[in-house]
């Protein structure tokens, strides 16, 4: 048996190899299993038009709604809280490092219902959109000029190594529905509310297929990582926008 010493020099990086897998990614529209941002911060994309950064007026009166509920179960998903029944259960006050998810936490009340605390936190949060703002500015997706919010082109983020999120996020989405996709929890979350803040038509194309996406809405369980507890919270949520946020 040779005794020569395998060689244990790592291969050196190549970036051009690292961009030309991103933009392989984004055109052939490839899902992921785990989603990259926050919740609320994916939801908060899909909200925000193709030019400017403004919200589109379908979604203006609900979408902070939405984003309070995506922090709530992304805290319940990083074991902060729990949700047991429609309650809330305070695990751990420690900070998230994420600017929006430790105000949420911060301002979440012990065995307050989540509907309740959806809406207490709707009136207490006043800069949300500024925090979550910051957040996608800081990961290098949205860029602020004069006040004006502005998407960084997806060529010159690809350019920089950066993450095409908002293209990952539609893909996975459009996976989950159409192909059956298996993603991670945080991705079957994100679809509820992307169908509750009226955002379906941004992700799917035509009739049927956000006639598709609905039936899935309407059986979470079928939705990957959504036990019964999940599917009854999820239920809660959408029932909370039928009833009292109506379009």
């Amino acid at each position: 048996m040779s005794s020569k010493k395998a060689d244990s020099t790592p291969e050196p990086f190549d970036i051009d190899q690292l961009k030309a897998s991103v933009r392989k990614s984004v055109e052939l529209e490839e899902p992921i299993h785990e989603l990259r941002l926050s919740i609320s911060e994916g939801l908060y994309l899909l909200a925000l038009g193709d030019a400017e950064g403004q919200l589109f007026k379908k979604t203006e009166k609900v979408i902070d709604y939405g984003l309070i509920a995506g922090g709530i179960l992304q805290l319940s998903l990083m074991g902060s809280i729990s949700l047991e029944k429609g309650f809330i259960k305070i695990i751990s006050t420690k900070q998230t490092g994420h600017i929006f998810l430790d105000k949420v936490l911060k301002n979440l009340t012990e065995g307050g219902g989540l509907i309740e605390e959806i809406l207490r936190l709707k009136n207490k949060l006043e800069k949300l959109h500024d925090d979550l703002e910051e957040e996608l500015i800081g990961r290098g997706i949205l860029k602020r000029e004069e006040n004006t919010l502005f998407w960084i082109p997806l060529s010159e983020r690809i350019e920089n190594v950066n993450y095409a999120y908002e293209k990952e996020i539609r893909n996975t989405l459009r996976a989950l529905v159409l192909r059956g996709f298996k993603n991670d929890v945080s991705f079957s979350i994100l679809f509820s509310l992307t169908h509750d803040c009226h955002l379906l038509s941004e992700v799917f194309g035509s009739t049927s297929e956000i006639a598709d996406a609905k039936n899935w809405v309407k059986n979470p369980k079928k939705l990957a990582g959504v036990d019964e507890d999940l599917a009854k919270i999820l239920g809660l949520i959408s029932h909370f926008f039928i009833e009292k946020l109506p379009t």
